[in-house]
């Protein structure tokens, strides 16, 4: 199983750090690379911006390899 967690870097909603500081908290069986934190450019809905989009589309990508 892999994990995921993406955030937009100025998201006032739900900040990164906060994810950073639970996945901090797991096991070292749940580190990476199966559970990774990456940040994009924008707010909440980081996915609008097109560079950020395709950023995140080839993250996932990777992650189902």
């Amino acid at each position: 199983m892999k994990l995921l967690v993406a955030h937009g870097l100025f998201d006032l909603a739900t900040p990164y750090f906060g994810s950073q500081i639970v996945l901090d908290q797991l096991p070292p069986f749940a580190s990476t690379p199966r559970v990774k934190l990456v940040v994009f450019p924008g707010g909440h809905m980081f996915y609008s911006r097109d560079g950020s989009r395709h950023a995140f589309r080839a993250e996932v990508e990777a992650l189902m390899k």
